[in-house]
């Protein structure tokens, strides 16, 4: 071996030496250059190595030892290039380790042919170069192993010690390779307890010594070079990743290797390496490795051991993807083996060991970093949890709001808690939810378009499902996770600008959620108290909240005084009804609160609890005179204020005359003569149901006197009844109060004032008639015409009390 290396053709330093240039271009030159050298390099080393492995060949062919020990040298002596990237030299390994076979079996032959294994290892030892002499000793190494010349442990301890002798990171890491792969027969060997004097103990010391080494050649490939090139130094770090993962693979599948080993050696010896390498990829990479590669049931036993490695990685390390693949594991092994999975968590308290440690190494990383791993822990909770299930919950909530409750959130921590909260939205019903105390203090990190999002999809659910929110305190939760679309920002606290349609979509599905407040067993007391916690709450979100959500509330109020039996409590919800209509009216929606009072004067009628319609009545007449300026809405509203007075029964003598008279007098005070006559016409009605005949003559004379000065004014507008059409009008209630008189009683209306108004009527038709047609005059006529056969009705069913009226046909 102190010959030179080569006899035949030029020294690979001599190749380099023409390689390289004189004078040091420009950077980016500089990579031009060796871009577009690499292949080149690599074709001439591969042609050297093709070259000696030919001789070394011959040499094996002519049992020459000598030479075979020469030309092997030389062309491992290719192996020593720095020229080469990562990629290229993994190309040029490849090459020789291929004829590193042959010389394997090479060597195996010599064993039978009077040389000894130890022979073959001390002379090998002789070669000139430190890395040529290595391969050629983990080659002999390899058949060292097979003979049982020696104790493996001892072989095993030897060869990864005489590696240390190569510090260059690639080719030590290349060589290091080599030795994890020739050495698997040796590690199987001990497995099998082939060698009495190696133990399973001996070989996972020799993998885990291999690993350290590898892993601080790969490490110190950061720091070698200039700091310009240090990306690309990173990049080549990448492409060299899984030479050191091999040796967690080789652990891994040692049979003898039990958990108890793994938790007392194996683990805390890697998680020392690679605490104390203090680099972020080699972090990233290998705690990844020990989550993919070791079993589900290693993990569960030693989950407090490796999530406290955690919390010591380095500070750039990403820490929350590692949490959350390895929880994410632990909840994959919980779907596929659901039984005997869950009896293991809860034998060593693996949510516990989760949580607690987790919340110590959220204080040390950002926002988006804690949320991803509390974020993961819930969902390893809702897998794994059965009966502690929504107590667990709880407790991820709780701690991830008290961790994050100072931080800043980001976008893409908001994004991630949104989901924490969306999960146990999608694993339990809302009733179970709604037991969940943190959950409100979650949504409070957000921002307010993001909570109201949660809220909206809170509120969806439950619509969608049709679930009864069963009693007050589920109710008052549920109002506390839904704040941000019940009730106006607090002073001081940031919103969006308000948008007036969103709100408005918001709270017609509050308003649809107040239909699932109820108690489910039907009871009118606690579907009142659900209801009044309703009111307080919505009291809270300012006018554009109210106006949607009140009126729902006063509906559900008067379903239960229709239904319930008690006058007591009775009184007690329609004083609760006028208190919420109120808040209505001060929006102000007064039109909104007018028609509730109706329905409420209606319902406290229908109850025979007159003191409190006529409070209703009274309100409503007051919004009618306050509240309602358009003329158009207070002839609409007079409308129906007249149907509902119309419509009670209950009410007293003195109390009905006021009422009526006071709509009778609002009638008068209508602007437009058609609709003054229109609505003291239908005035008629309400003094009828008291047999106040007199005042039904008043009405509709007051009316025919409205119509006849309506006659005189500008043409009606297109809707609008025109002075023909309202006699008619008049002609109609005249009959119909005619027809309505008993015989015997002094009567009100004769058939003299029926016959006026069917002569008038008669005359004014004829005039139509005559003049030019039209929709409006067709319209006019045909309702003549329905008139006239109404009357040959009467006359042909009474004939007696309609003798004296004659028809102009």
């Amino acid at each position: 071996f102190e010959e030179r290396e080569r006899e035949h053709g030029e020294s690979r330093g001599q190749r380099e030496a023409k390689m390289e240039p004189s004078t040091s271009p420009p950077v980016s030159t500089m990579d031009q250059i060796m871009a577009a050298e690499q292949e080149k390099w690599l074709a001439d080393a591969k042609a050297a190595v093709k070259q000696q492995a030919f001789y070394m060949k011959r040499a094996i062919d002519e049992d020459n030892l000598r030479d075979v020990f020469k030309y092997s040298s030389a062309m491992l002596g290719e192996l020593r290039t720095s020229l080469l990237s990562p990629q290229k030299y993994y190309e040029l390994y490849m090459r020789a380790f291929d004829e590193l076979r042959q010389l394997e079996m090479f060597f195996e032959e010599q064993r039978g042919k009077g040389h000894t294994a130890s022979e073959l290892y001390e002379l090998v030892q002789h070669a000139g170069n430190v890395l040529p002499r290595l391969y050629l000793l983990v080659t002999v190494g390899a058949v060292f192993i097979r003979s049982h010349e020696s104790p493996i442990k001892a072989l095993l301890k030897d060869l990864v010690e005489m590696c240390g002798g190569i510090q260059h990171p690639v080719r030590g890491l290349f060589l290091r390779t080599y030795l994890t792969q020739i050495s698997r027969e040796g590690l199987t060997l001990i497995e099998n307890k082939v060698d009495e004097e190696s133990t399973t103990g001996d070989a996972v010391e020799f993998v885990l010594q291999n690993f350290t080494e590898m892993n601080k050649l790969w490490v110190r490939m950061k720091h070698q070079g200039p700091v310009r090139e240090r990306a690309k130094r990173e990049r080549e770090r990448k492409e060299l990743r899984d030479l050191v993962g091999k040796n967690l693979v080789i652990l891994s599948s040692m049979e003898e290797v039990d958990v108890e080993m793994y938790g007392e050696i194996v683990l805390p010896r890697i998680l020392e390496q690679i605490v104390n390498c203090k680099d972020e990829l080699a972090q990233n990479y290998l705690m990844d490795c020990i989550i993919q590669v070791f079993p589900d049931e290693f993990h569960i036993k030693t989950v407090e051991t490796f999530v406290e490695g955690c919390g010591n990685l380095h500070q750039d390390t990403n820490v929350a993807q590692i949490l959350c693949g390895l929880i994410k594991r632990l909840g994959n092994y919980m779907e596929n083996e659901p039984e005997a999975s869950s009896a293991l968590f809860e034998e060593h308290q693996t949510f516990e060991k989760l949580l607690e440690p987790a919340t110590k190494i959220s204080d040390k990383v950002g926002s988006q970093a804690s949320a991803m791993i509390y974020s993961a822990i819930l969902d390893f909770a809702v897998k794994t949890s059965k009966g502690e299930a929504l107590g667990r919950v709880d407790q991820v909530l709780s701690q991830c709001a008290g961790a994050l409750r100072t931080a800043e959130i980001t976008s893409q921590a908001a994004r991630t808690l949104k989901s924490i909260l969306t999960t146990p939205l999608d694993s339990y019903t809302i009733t179970d939810l709604l037991e969940l105390g943190s959950y409100p203090s979650v949504m409070q990190l957000l921002q307010p378009r993001m909570q109201k999002a949660v809220a909206v999809d809170i509120v969806e659910k439950i619509l969608k499902k049709g679930t009864v929110i069963p009693d007050a305190k589920k109710v008052a939760s549920l109002f506390d996770f839904i704040s941000t679309i019940v009730e106006d920002a607090k002073a001081g606290e940031d919103d969006d600008e308000v948008d007036e349609e969103e709100i408005e979509e918001e709270q017609n599905l509050v308003a649809r959620l107040v239909h699932q407040m109820r108690s489910p067993d039907g009871s009118v007391e606690e579907s009142f108290a659900i209801l009044e916690l309703a009111k307080d709450r919505f009291g809270r979100g300012g006018p554009l909240r109210v106006k949607h959500t009140l009126p729902t509330v006063v509906f559900d109020v008067l379903q239960l005084v229709k239904r319930d039996e008690d006058e007591e409590r009775c009184v007690k919800m329609l004083k609760f009804l006028h208190g919420a209509i109120d808040m209505i009216a001060e929006v102000p929606e007064p039109e909104k609160a007018f028609k509730l009072y109706l329905e409420c004067t209606l319902v406290a009628d229908l109850k025979g609890l007159e003191t409190s319609a006529y409070d209703f009545a009274t309100a409503a007449f007051d919004i009618y005179e306050n509240g309602i300026p358009d003329q158009k809405a207070q002839v609409e509203a007079l409308k129906m204020l007249i149907g509902c007075l119309a419509s009670c029964e209950n009410f007293g003598e003195d109390n009905y005359d006021a009422l009526s008279s006071a709509a009778t007098k609002w009638s008068i005070k209508l602007l437009k003569k058609s609709d003054q006559c229109i609505s003291v016409f239908s005035c008629a009605h309400l003094f009828s149901t008291k047999g106040s005949s007199e005042k039904v003559l008043v009405c509709l004379k007051r009316a025919l006197t409205a119509a006849k000065q309506a006659q005189g004014m500008a043409k009606s507008s297109r809707g609008e009844m025109g002075p023909v059409e309202l006699f008619i009008a008049i002609l109609n209630k005249y009959l119909y109060f005619f027809d309505k008189q008993e015989e015997g009683e002094e009567a009100q209306i004769k058939v003299e004032d029926v016959q006026m108004l069917v002569d008038l009527v008669s005359n004014e038709t004829s005039s139509l008639a005559s003049a030019a047609g039209g929709e409006a005059s067709d319209r006019v006529l045909k309702f003549y015409s329905n008139t006239l056969r109404h009357i040959m009705a009467l006359k042909e069913k009474k004939p007696e009390k309609y003798s004296a009226l004659s028809l102009k046909t």
